[in-house]
C-alpha cells in the first residue's frame, strides 16, 4: 500500500483564497456604504415629505378661507384701507423726539 503524502497548499493557493477572500469583503463593504448613503437619503426625503404635507394643508386651509366673508373683509381692510360707515379711523401719530 502506498503512503499518501500529506499535501499542504502551496502560495499559489493561499494567494487564490486571499484574492477571492478579499473580492467579497470589498464587494460587501461597498454594498454597507451603499446602504448607508440610501438610508440618509430616504431621511431626508422623509423629511421634505412631511414638510410639502405641512404646506398642502396650509394651502388647503388658505384656499377654504378664501370664500369666507371673513376672509374678503380681512382682505379689504388690509390693502385697500376701507372700513364700515359708523366706523371711526384712529391714527396715532408718535411725537418727534429729534427736535429738543
Amino acid at each position: 500500500m502506498r503512503k499518501r503524502k500529506n499535501r499542504r497548499p502551496n502560495k499559489g493557493t493561499w494567494l487564490i483564497i486571499f484574492l477571492i477572500f478579499g473580492y467579497f469583503i470589498f464587494n460587501f463593504g461597498a454594498a454597507e456604504v451603499q446602504l448607508l448613503q440610501l438610508g440618509n437619503q430616504k431621511e431626508n426625503l422623509e423629511t421634505q415629505l412631511a414638510k410639502e404635507k405641512d404646506k398642502s394643508q396650509q394651502l388647503s386651509q388658505e384656499l377654504d378661507q378664501i370664500d369666507s366673508n371673513e376672509y374678503i373683509e380681512t382682505l379689504a381692510r388690509k390693502y385697500f384701507g376701507l372700513v364700515y360707515p359708523q366706523e371711526k379711523i384712529i391714527i396715532e401719530v408718535e411725537p418727534d423726539n429729534s427736535k429738543n
